[in-house]
């Protein structure tokens, strides 16, 4: 539900309403507002609303706690904006509440939302469709934001009841103060009462100001107006009037409190004004009598927005600097959050005394982890207090960090290279020469990146973990330009160096670099996987090498399916999975999405390739990754005949194809779908061309740099060149795939083995292949085999042969709903007499039970058990996003729209 109306039409207090009526009724209410006056930290409104806190210890809310806490922070690990991080374990939380009760959560005065809360309130919007949740929005007209309008506008897509609340009538208005005075008002008061706009918060106030004045005399049940003075021209004014009526004592209590936010507890008041709490209770009583502040749990809260407005505002603005100055330094001394502090220094005055020059720099790498765009703020500020200091340079460090973790690598490169050409410190130069090569990294520029860590190894003192870490960060950027043996005899380097200063990070990433080598240098899976468990193994759990920790583990498990090790790959994609879901930055996540959705498509689980996608569609995923998600999605709609959904995949395909384009190498299968595509359409030559110019780009038939799946692709221009009567590019591509043998996938083998079978038109060896495609889990290209095969059985004339094989080939497209391969298989048996019994592709049917797919069968089980989205994930080693698209597919495919309607269907179908 989303309330729209004016400050004081009555959207809180309806809220209010509904949901003590909601909480006698059995649900779990949280709520929360979010602040005019203090910088929003990412999300915290929500994390008030759901009571979550450095201190939390319930299991629901500790994995948010620690995070908050900065357990496993790290500055030395691809910058991650921590908040991404929070909105994941705010849904799961979320996801586990509705799983205990029906819950109502509530977001108050939306109009001042930071933007990474209105992301999740957004994403709360679709999974209100599977569990027992209700959101409830109020909103002002303005400030107009468009991240609110487009917040809006999801909600409302997504079945959201918008309620306007207008202007209440004369006659409406008249009865709110006949309620207020408990009498009938009179004539002039009722025609005094229309001057407050139908706005009932004004009326009230104005009423409120009347009585306080005994201005308003009940005689005979009737309320007449008595005594001089006017209706307050405002509603600001009416409010003021209200605090006017407190004693002096108390207004300075509120001031105070204005100062801290629209919620505060008692202890934060008693820090900031030095008194104690027993001191204060006077002038919270009368501020609670005098209807100015309320309770709320274990805080105290202004009455309403507009009352802690009008106290903040009717300060003089250097004496609101002043306090805010003064709160930070009570609120640091007594141990408060830093995001506490920070939000005080920002509203505080521009300018940096020592004070704040010493505080940001011992907590910048608290406030970087937490909120990167308040360090960057604060940090710019104290170091324009500190240009001759020698604290000026570790500033510097910590914003280059700061910056790092906003993406911002270009602003990052302008700080970075003056710190390292000036610097005298050892440890800020690695410190900033780090961040700057992972910037240059991100930038695709290796050779400078490469530049930047060998000038600083040059540097005398620098300390032995530093060096271990640059010579490893060299090494990796060596891998970029091509340069392998020299990244090898850096890694190995780092590696040793690392060892020898007891510094994981730095041997992780020596090992991560000397795998990465086998794996594109050397094409050695086996020996990419020990590297790789070598890693492993020396990272251990420790928090602050998650990341690195999760990008071997993906690595891994690619590696295992890439070595014919389904089981295993299937069990290191199910570990990096839930790993994932407890430590992964959202990127990362994307990142093993798009690999699990490439895996899946392998597997021929085409149906759970596209849920994965689908899941990571919110993620920051990196540009290569979207161009294997791409690729992923245009093959399953080319070969399901689905060949608008393949052409909206295609934009922008060719210039993927130009010479010197970075991303070609990333588009294989994109480039693969989009040759397919033309086959589809009759243009074999056309197509033929399209894969030459992804696997033999220089034309000169030598087929360069094959990965572990180039070989399966290279069967298909075996094929095609067949088709096209171009024998030379045939035996050329299958020349390609037998030298290819030595990399230890028995996929390679196998494509090997296929194309050699193409070649001399022998269908045995055909078959061989398409039985070793079958026991490693690559059904796709078995079936193409056994299509090929059958195809030669025919043309040699043994019908009995062709059919059962035909047969075969069609079970499996059919199994994967390849409607294309299909007709393709169809049209090529054709000819020599033999058609199957049943025309036309047997589709799987779109809609009941028998739509399910396998995991979706699994997942609707679990769901009626009542198990909840994280729950199920962790039981089938599945991501919760992912778990939540699959719910979302079963209830389109049931016709249902709630969890209970799945089990009711299952129940009925049984």
């Amino acid at each position: 539900m989303w309330l729209d109306g004016e400050p004081g039409i009555g959207k809180s207090a309806l809220i209010s309403t509904a949901i003590a009526d909601a909480a006698r009724l059995g649900c779990a209410v949280y709520g929360g507002s979010a602040p005019e006056l203090l910088p929003p930290f990412p999300l915290q409104v929500l994390l008030d609303a759901l009571r979550v806190g450095r201190d939390s210890v319930d299991p629901l809310r500790a994995p948010l706690a620690g995070l908050l806490r900065g357990e496993g922070r790290s500055e030395l690990l691809t910058p991650r904006d921590v908040a991404a991080l929070l909105a994941e374990q705010v849904l799961a939380l979320v996801d586990r509440l509705c799983s205990v009760t029906p819950v109502v959560l509530v977001l108050d005065d939306a109009q001042w939302a930071d933007e990474a809360s209105l992301s999740v309130w957004s994403r709360l919007g679709r999974a209100a469709a599977q569990v027992p949740l209700l959101l409830v929005t109020a909103c002002r007209p303005l400030p107009r934001r468009p991240e609110v309008a487009a917040t809006r506008r999801d909600l409302v897509e997504r079945g959201a009841t918008v309620l306007p609340l207008g202007a209440l009538s004369a006659p409406q208005v008249i009865e709110v103060v006949g309620e207020l005075v408990g009498a009938v008002p009179s004539g002039a008061l009722g025609e005094l009462a229309g001057q407050a706009g139908g706005n009932p918060l004004y009326a009230r106030e104005a009423v409120d100001a009347l009585v306080r004045e005994s201005r308003i005399t009940v005689v005979a049940g009737v309320a007449e107006l008595t005594g001089a003075g006017e209706w307050p021209g405002s509603l600001p004014e009416a409010i003021g009037r209200r605090l006017g009526f407190l004693p002096e004592r108390t207004r300075s209590v509120l001031g105070l409190a204005a100062v801290l936010g629209c919620a505060f507890t008692v202890d934060d008041l008693g820090v900031v004004s030095g008194q104690p709490a027993t001191a204060l209770m006077v002038g919270v009583d009368e501020a609670v009598a005098g209807g100015v502040l309320a309770a709320s749990g274990d805080r105290l809260v202004f009455r309403h927005g507009l009352i802690r407005q009008a106290l903040y505002e009717a300060m003089p603005a250097s004496l609101r600097a002043a306090l805010h100055r003064q709160a930070a330094r009570a609120l640091a001394g007594a141990g408060a959050p830093v995001e506490r502090v920070a939000e005080q220094l920002l509203a505080g005055p521009a300018a940096a005394d020592e004070w704040m020059v010493d505080w940001v720099a011992r907590e910048a790498a608290a406030l970087t982890y937490r909120a990167p765009r308040v360090a960057v703020e604060l940090l710019t500020r104290v170091r324009g207090a500190v240009d001759d200091d020698p604290r000026r340079e570790r500033l510097d460090a910590d914003l280059t960090v700061a910056l790092s973790q906003l993406g911002d690598n270009e602003q990052v490169e302008r700080l970075a290279r003056p710190v390292l050409a000036f610097s005298r410190d050892p440890v800020v130069a690695a410190r900033v020469a780090w961040t700057l090569g992972y910037a240059l990294m991100r930038m695709g520029r290796y050779e400078q990146a490469v530049e930047a860590a060998e000038h600083t190894l040059e540097r005398p003192e620098l300390p032995a973990i530093w060096a271990a870490r640059l010579y490893a960060l060299r090494a990796l950027a060596l891998i970029g330009v091509g340069r392998f043996d020299e990244a090898r005899a850096a890694a190995a380097r780092a590696e040793a160096e690392g060892r020898q200063a007891g510094d994981r990070l730095a041997v992780g990433y020596a090992l991560h670099t000397l795998a990465l080598i086998e794996h594109n240098q050397r094409r050695d899976v086996a020996a990419q996987v020990a590297l790789i468990d070598r890693a492993l193994a020396v990272l251990g759990d420790e928090p602050s090498v998650a990341d690195l920790r999760l990008l071997l583990m993906i690595n891994r498990a690619g590696g295992l399916d890439n070595l014919g090790r389904p089981a295993e790959a299937d069990h290191a994609f199910g570990q990096a999975t839930v790993f994932a879901e407890r430590a992964g930055t959202p990127p990362r996540l994307g990142h093993l999405r798009a690999k699990i959705a490439d895996y899946s498509f392998y597997r021929g689980r085409w149906d759970e390739a596209l849920a994965e996608l689908q899941a990571a569609a919110d993620l920051p995923v990196d540009m290569t990754y979207r161009l294997a998600g791409r690729g992923v999605r245009a093959l399953i709609a080319v070969h399901r005949d689905d060949l608008p959904a393949a052409e909206r995949e295609f934009f922008g395909v060719e210039e993927l194809t130009s010479p010197g384009n970075g991303l070609r190498l990333y588009a294989d299968l994109l480039l693969v779908a989009w040759a397919l595509a033309a086959e589809r359409e009759g243009r074999s030559a056309e197509a033929l061309a399209r894969l030459l110019a992804v696997f033999d780009p220089e034309g000169d038939r030598e087929f360069p740099q094959l990965t572990p799946d180039t070989p399966m692709w290279l069967a298909e221009v075996v094929r095609l060149a067949l088709v096209c009567g171009d024998r030379a590019t045939a035996t050329a591509a299958a020349r390609a795939n037998a030298a290819a043998q030595g990399q230890a996938s028995p996929a390679t083998t196998a494509a090997a083995g296929y194309c050699a079978g193409l070649l001399a038109a022998d269908p045995a060896g055909i078959l061989a292949a398409a039985d070793t495609f079958h026991r490693i889990g690559y059904p796709l290209f078995g079936a193409q085999a056994l299509e090929n095969a059958a195809v030669l059985y025919a043309e040699r004339g043994d019908q009995l042969a062709a059919r059962a094989t035909y047969a075969r080939a069609v079970e499996v497209y059919t199994s994967l709903d390849a409607a294309w391969d299909i007709m393709r298989a169809d049209a090529r048996l054709r000819p020599h007499g033999i058609r199957r019994g049943r025309r036309g592709p047997r589709r799987r049917p779109t809609t009941g039970r028998e739509a399910l797919t396998a995991t979706e069968r699994k997942i609707a089980d679990l769901v009626t058990a009542g198990q909840s989205n994280p729950d199920i994930a962790a039981q089938l080693f599945l991501s919760r996003r992912t778990v939540e698209t699959h719910v979302s597919h079963i209830l389109a495919k049931l016709g249902a729209h709630s969890r209970v309607d799945i089990a009711r269907e299952l129940a009925t179908s049984q």
